[in-house]
């Protein structure tokens, strides 16, 4: 569903050149959108060819009045209006939820009672619960928080290949027998490699 779509989780601080960038997808930009950046734990981006046309971020500069302890708020999701309605906003919740679970801590997401169309996607399922309602600026709002329905949902996900590389990486190999070239084989003359070539890093995602 998703084959022409680029899907990338990041926990590095964002950068003035991508925080501009993403700033292309929000209507408001403000001291607040800034906090909720400057505060995450996980923004995920959504590219197509290249072009930025979703994101949204799990971070813990919350506002709203939550009774659940160690939250984290899935925050400041945007999608460009020509890429909607094709699952993407679903998807990154779900990238979002796994990742704050995964991490022990509660997650929640406010929204906005002027956005059906998220709110009765939060009502349907049965990973979020609504924990309350309230005003902020004259504007009624929900907080959704992650049911023990969730909690065993991503119990039950595949562990993130990063974790397999870690694993793989963090055994030194055997060491190698020595290796002495024979005395018909040994050329006086011959060129010395390798003695200052450094290791390529390996990407992890």
């Amino acid at each position: 569903m998703f084959e022409n779509l680029n899907f990338s989780l990041s926990s590095l601080c964002v950068q003035p050149a991508q925080r501009a960038e993403l700033a292309s997808l929000y209507t408001v930009v403000d001291q607040r959108w800034n906090q909720k950046f400057d505060r995450l734990s996980l923004l995920v981006t959504v590219r197509a060819q290249g072009t930025l046309v979703a994101a949204g971020l799990v971070h813990d500069s919350i506002v709203a009045p939550t009774s659940s302890m160690n939250a984290v708020e899935l925050g400041c999701m945007a999608v460009r209006a020509d890429y909607r309605r094709l699952g993407i906003r679903q998807h990154v919740t779900s990238l979002r939820l796994a990742h704050a679970l995964r991490a022990g801590r509660t997650p929640i997401s406010v929204i906005d009672s002027q956005n059906p169309a998220s709110w009765a996607f939060y009502e349907r399922s049965e990973l979020w619960e609504r924990e309350r309602s309230f005003e902020h600026e004259g504007q009624l709002k929900f907080i959704y928080r992650a049911t023990e329905a969730a909690w065993q949902w991503a119990a039950q996900l595949p562990q993130a290949s990063e974790d397999q590389v870690a694993i793989r990486l963090s055994q030194a190999p055997a060491p190698s027998a020595p290796f002495t070239l024979a005395p018909a084989l040994a050329y006086p003359h011959a060129a010395r490699y390798g003695s200052d070539d450094s290791a390529s890093p390996v990407p992890v995602m």
